[in-house]
């Protein structure tokens, strides 16, 4: 490795730290509009926006219809009385999430730490490998359809990532490092900790790998120096013991929320939303199985070949390998260079720890009741496998790098990459983000879920109308007159995801549904501009909303 070409690598990889930002800002402007689209995105800001007030929760004395939000929960028993209202899920991504809710930019989160990834996955690669190993697997990070959605949105993943990322780096500073070694542990059990308390399935699944390459390390260490190797198993323990304070943070959140420590907040909503098998897990008849969590599996592998990259066959040959050859993993091959890496580098024990990463996710999924493919489509890519993105991202760039050198001249091999990534910026992405997702989305993501600018632009044009331009509004939404017409969120989810949890924002909604109740509801908030709305329709009183809903 040379100054300069470390310079070069090194300048490079900046360069795709800013094209992953760039990409996260575009995505999340002009595809998600910068609204939660799914119902956990929703339960994220509601709980961020919460922290951004230094509190944990919100006291309530309505029920909870009322200001209802996607995944938010309020118990009907509290320890001391007061109805408490929070989001469902453990509190490490909203407490992340909380910096952008302060900066009025929740978006900017994600995509920040997307940028931050693209750097550190260069710089694992860099040190564990070599400089260009480490600037391929930026490169296949930045591109990558799955990263490019997830870091438009406001899900957790990222944030885990980003954290398994600082583990794993951490970690393998540690075991080489001398006297900085401890501060390293110590960064990478404040890593682990953090995604325990984000997604604590997930961090099963990437520690488990690790503690058994550290375990390998240690048996090592002991049969090379005939002697316990005591400083690397106090780098462990330190590791250890630093995520735990961290990790505390989960039951201490519980014991506030819900008066008990060991509470499960996601079984408050669904009883059957737990990890395992057997009766009462999930939604299948006889509960979750081995043959269920396998099938989500294959559902999810299968999109997961297509997304990692966004290198794929044609349609026309796709169906051909099925009907002559029983091949069933769909026209993606976003696989191949994950399996070069591993044929060229099977001697290296990093490459099946990074490899191992993917092994531990996909094992963990297989415990949990649903996928990330759901009714035949995965709106934000097979999520539930992202985390151990960086790892597989690492383990193809080594066997890309592999190929390059040794094809001559090495031009071909450069131009092969350089036409794989174009297709799938130019081609794949663009098409994966329109592609029509279940039930009826045929747009894809652009206005799925119903969710878009549109419905707040619909508030300020009644706001013109009614000769109101600056007052702040309250919606309140009635049931429809129509028999059979069932209320449905998604007609103004845009305006709920600004609804602020302390009824302070510029628009409120409430789901008043009884127009007898209408009354009182507004009385609590005079001098607001109130709406009426039923279906997607917006009207400027109750008469009019029922005779032309009715109508």
């Amino acid at each position: 490795m040379t100054r300069r070409s470390l310079r070069l690598s090194a300048l490079l990889a900046i360069c795709l730290m800013f094209a992953a930002l760039f990409a996260a800002a575009h995505i999340s402007r002009d595809v998600l509009e910068r609204l939660p689209r799914l119902e956990d995105e929703f339960a994220y800001l509601y709980q961020a926006r919460i922290f951004a007030r230094l509190q944990a929760w919100v006291p309530r004395e309505e029920p909870v219809k009322v200001f209802w939000q996607p995944f938010v929960l309020q118990p009907e028993t509290t320890p001391d009385g007061t109805y408490r209202r929070f989001g469902k899920y453990i509190p490490g991504w909203p407490l992340a999430l909380t910096p952008g809710v302060w900066m009025g930019q929740p978006w900017v989160v994600n995509a920040f730490l997307g940028m931050l990834s693209v750097g550190l996955v260069y710089r694992l690669g860099r040190e564990v490998f070599d400089e260009w190993v480490g600037l391929v697997a930026a490169l296949l990070l930045t591109i990558s359809p799955m990263a490019l959605i997830l870091n438009a949105t406001l899900m957790s993943h990222t944030w885990a990532m980003f954290c398994a990322l600082v583990f794993t780096y951490s970690y393998w500073r540690a075991l080489k490092q001398g006297a900085g070694r401890w501060r390293w542990a110590a960064l990478g059990g404040v890593a682990i900790g953090a995604v325990i308390i984000t997604r604590p399935l997930t961090a099963a699944a990437i520690g488990a790998p690790v503690a058994l390459h550290a375990l390998i390390a240690l048996g090592q260490s002991w049969r090379r120096d005939r002697r316990f190797p005591r400083q690397l198993f106090i780098t462990l323990a330190v590791m250890a013991v630093c995520s735990a304070p961290v990790a505390a943070i989960w039951p201490l959140f519980n014991q506030i929320w819900v008066g008990d420590w060991r509470a499960n907040t996601y079984t408050l909503l669904w009883e059957y939303d737990r990890v395992g098998f057997g009766p009462g897990y999930g939604l299948n008849r006889g509960g979750h199985s081995l043959y269920w969590g396998l099938r989500n599996m294959q559902a999810d592998l299968t999109m997961w070949f297509r997304d990692l990259y966004g290198f794929t066959l044609t349609n026309e040959a796709g169906k051909f390998l099925k009907e002559n050859l029983t091949y069933g993993a769909g026209v993606g091959i976003s696989w191949l260079p994950v399996v070069i890496g591993l044929l060229v580098g099977w001697r290296r024990g990093a490459i099946w720890l990074f490899f191992g990463l993917l092994v531990g996710v996909v094992a963990a999924g297989i415990t949990y009741w649903i996928g990330s493919v759901v009714h035949g489509g995965a709106v934000y890519s097979t999520r539930y496998y992202y985390e151990a993105t960086f790892g597989v991202c690492l383990v193809a760039a080594y066997g890309i790098v592999a190929v390059i050198r040794a094809v001559r001249p090495r031009g071909i091999g450069l131009a092969a990459l350089g036409i794989a990534v174009v297709l799938s910026v130019g081609v794949y992405t663009p098409a994966r983000l329109r592609e029509p997702l279940p039930p009826n989305w045929k747009t894809g993501l652009y206005g799925f879920n119903k969710v878009s600018r549109a419905q707040l632009e619909k508030v300020d044009l009644m706001r013109l109308a009614l000769g109101r331009r600056n007052a702040p509004v309250l919606i309140v939404v009635l049931r429809s007159p129509v028999k059979g017409v069932e209320d449905n969120w998604r007609d103004y989810g845009a305006t709920l995801a600004v609804t602020d949890p302390y009824l302070d924002s510029d628009i409120i909604v409430a789901r008043v549904f009884e127009a007898e109740d209408a009354p009182e509801v507004v009385r609590r908030f005079p001098g607001r501009l109130v709406l009426y709305q039923i279906g997607e329709q917006l009207y400027s009183s109750v008469e009019e909303a029922l005779t032309k809903a009715a109508g």
